[in-house]
């Protein structure tokens, strides 16, 4: 059989190569355009990684200034004559090859220009391309120890035997050891309380027979918050233009004396029972003993007294403007000793009339107590306004079935102010609360003021 054979004609030819042609010139715009949407996700994934790098790297700037706050070791200041102003922790300073950042820390002020423990962190991150900027601002809160009422290394004396916690014994305040509480009764807590051991030891073997209150819950295998080893950043302080330090002597008596013509408070010092020398409340609000400190007096201001050696409360040391009555009372006082805080057996302190003592007292080598607690006739109560840290409890009296023997009858209450404005220098915790954080428009003036 035979076949036709068909020849295209020109036309023909002309029309086919015509299709490929569109053919191939619509999979060169497909593979153009695919390349084009590849090279724009690129792009985009690209400005995407350095939008994120350049935001992490704002958030680890802060996170920089806040282990900053974490080493300091005293309440954050910040500059300028009033110590009013920001600090410029850090100025265009490159970071892990991804851009430059700059970090600004600003403490809430008052009116006399002394710390709080707020503090606003700013900063802002420029990717090394230029072209991307973050800005990030945190809140935080810079905890220090003299918002305790209560705080101990140790519920154990030095002899070995429990520290117990009894009914009858009331805490105002935040409340903390690094030990195991020793409950027995009805002891009331009425602020948050914490304790790194993971129980509680009980007298009687717990509830109903011993029933503790804890008004805002207990914390149990809590983190220990290390108490300070030395004072040497007090020291620092009593050294600097603007503090005082008292050295070259055994023992330095300092009056707190309120002169009303003046309407200020001065410190009168003896050292080794010499001439007195009459001095102002030191700029920066620290006094360094390098020895055994006496104190008693009348305090307007803010101050803190620290001691290499024992510091002895010798008579009452109050507040010109009582915070009990007046809460608006900016009135600050801490004491501070390497080794005990005493209250004294003198004269004034033997009677059996009530001692008052306002203060924020820490005692890093052993207690807050009282000399020859265990002696003599009753010497009515010991009225402490504010808290009390120190490595162990110390006795200030002792009691039967019937009440106080000797010493002291504690009537302890916690100032709260000491919650949120520490003494001058008064050691921090070393642990800080982010209360707020929030990103900026990288326009923002960082280095604003903003308290």
């Amino acid at each position: 059989m035979r076949r036709a054979i068909v020849v295209k004609s020109d036309g023909e030819r002309g029309s086919i190569l015509v299709v490929v042609l569109i053919l191939m010139s619509a999979l060169a715009a497909i593979a153009a355009g695919m390349s084009f949407m590849a090279r724009t996700e690129s792009a985009l994934a690209s400005n995407d990684v350095q939008e994120k790098e350049t935001f992490y790297l704002a958030e680890a700037a802060c996170e920089e200034a806040v282990h900053y706050l974490n080493q300091l070791g005293e309440p954050f200041l910040g500059t300028g004559a009033n110590q009013d102003q920001p600090l410029a922790l850090v100025q265009d300073g490159a970071r892990l090859g991804i851009g430059n950042v700059t970090v600004y820390i600003d403490a809430k002020d008052t009116n006399s220009g002394e710390a709080t423990r707020f503090v606003q962190i700013s900063a802002r991150a420029t990717h090394h391309n230029g072209r991307v900027s973050k800005a990030v601002t945190m809140r935080v809160g810079q905890q220090n120890f003299s918002r305790y009422a209560y705080f101990s290394d140790l519920e154990l004396r030095a002899s070995g035997s429990k520290i117990w916690f009894v009914t009858g014994d009331n805490l105002y305040g935040p409340v903390h050891t690094n030990d195991q509480f020793h409950i027995s009764g009805t002891p009331v807590f009425h602020q948050e309380t914490s304790s790194v051991a993971s129980t509680i030891d009980y007298y009687n073997g717990g509830p109903p027979n011993d029933n503790p209150d804890f008004k805002k819950g207990v914390s149990l295998g809590a983190p220990e918050i290390p108490m300070p080893s030395d004072l040497s950043i007090l020291r620092a302080k009593g050294e600097a233009p603007g503090g005082l330090l008292l050295e070259g002597m055994t023992k330095a008596t300092i009056d707190i004396n309120y002169d009303a013509a003046l309407s200020k408070s001065v410190l009168v010092v003896r050292k080794d029972g010499g001439a007195p020398t009459t001095y102002d409340l030191p700029a920066n609000g620290v006094v360094y003993v390098d020895g055994i400190a006496e104190v008693r007096g009348v305090l307007s201001g803010q101050l803190t007294i620290a001691s290499s050696n024992d510091l002895r409360i010798v008579d009452d040391i109050v507040y010109k403007n009582d915070p009990r009555l007046d809460p608006t009372s900016t009135d600050i006082l801490g004491l501070i000793s390497e080794k005990n805080v005493i209250m004294a057996a003198t004269p004034a302190n033997l009677d059996s009339g009530d001692e008052t003592v306002m203060a924020s007292i820490m005692a890093l080598g052993e207690s807050f107590t009282a000399e020859n607690y265990n002696q003599g006739s009753p010497r009515g109560n010991l009225k402490l306004h504010g808290g009390i840290i120190q490595t162990r409890r110390g006795p200030v009296g002792t009691f039967n079935s019937s009440g106080i023997v000797s010493g002291y009858q504690k009537a302890y209450n916690h100032d709260i102010r000491l919650m949120d404005t520490p003494p001058p220098a008064f050691p921090t915790t070393g642990q800080i609360e982010r209360i707020s954080w929030k990103e900026l428009d990288p326009a923002t003036d960082i280095s604003a003021n903003v308290f």
